[in-house]
């Protein structure tokens, strides 16, 4: 059997999440088959399976595209603004305003009650974004924007369980810019007895 390069089988991966991509965009992660993935690169089923043993594996690779496509957002340039802004900045980060990636991203969540892999794979998008909100919270209680007692960590929970739940509001319930809205007036009633700067209301 002669040999992959690396750089072939990195490539040939890419693609097929590519395509695995677009098909539960379409069909959805229950209905997918490996053989609408080949079918859609042109190429058989097999070679799909040399590189994905399963389907649940195709579609953890799926969620871990997304994140690290997210992940790729330099932040660094978000800290000298103000807080408000910061927070804005970060909503529109992690948005998924491609309705690709929003199709997958619930289908993937969807399949997390029931398989390991893509349970694991959530829960590692969930770490990121913990640890991206915790970063954001260091940084201004760096620069005296915060001043609070309160766990980083914990804060940062809370902060990606309102921007979850309202997510799942957008899917059903409210449109995209009334979801941000409703971030930013949340993310207010959340840090107020910890933020230092205004909001609008008056300072001594």
């Amino acid at each position: 059997m002669p040999k992959v390069i690396p750089e072939y089988k990195e490539d040939a991966k890419r693609r097929i999440i590519e395509a695995a991509i677009d098909v539960i965009a379409e069909q959805g992660s229950d209905k997918m088959r490996i053989d609408d993935v080949a079918k859609k690169l042109g190429v058989t089923k097999g070679a799909v399976y040399w590189y994905f043993k399963t389907k649940e594996d195709l579609c953890s690779a799926v969620l871990n595209k997304i994140q690290t496509d997210m992940q790729k957002v330099e932040f660094e340039s978000y800290y000298n603004r103000s807080l408000e802004d910061t927070l804005a900045q970060m909503y529109d980060r992690f948005a998924l305003n491609d309705d690709r990636q929003r199709a997958i991203f619930f289908e993937m969540f969807a399949m997390a009650s029931r398989n390991s892999d893509v349970r694991h794979a959530t829960r590692e998008y969930y770490n990121g974004l913990v640890s991206t909100f915790e970063s954001v919270i260091k940084k201004k209680k760096r620069q005296y924007f915060l001043q609070t007692q309160t766990d980083d960590r914990k804060l940062a929970l809370l902060m990606v369980a309102l921007y979850s739940g309202l997510k799942n509001y957008e899917q059903v319930y409210m449109y995209q810019n009334e979801v941000r809205d409703l971030w930013l007036e949340g993310i207010k009633i959340l840090l107020k007895t910890s933020y230092s700067g205004s909001y609008g209301e008056k300072t001594e």
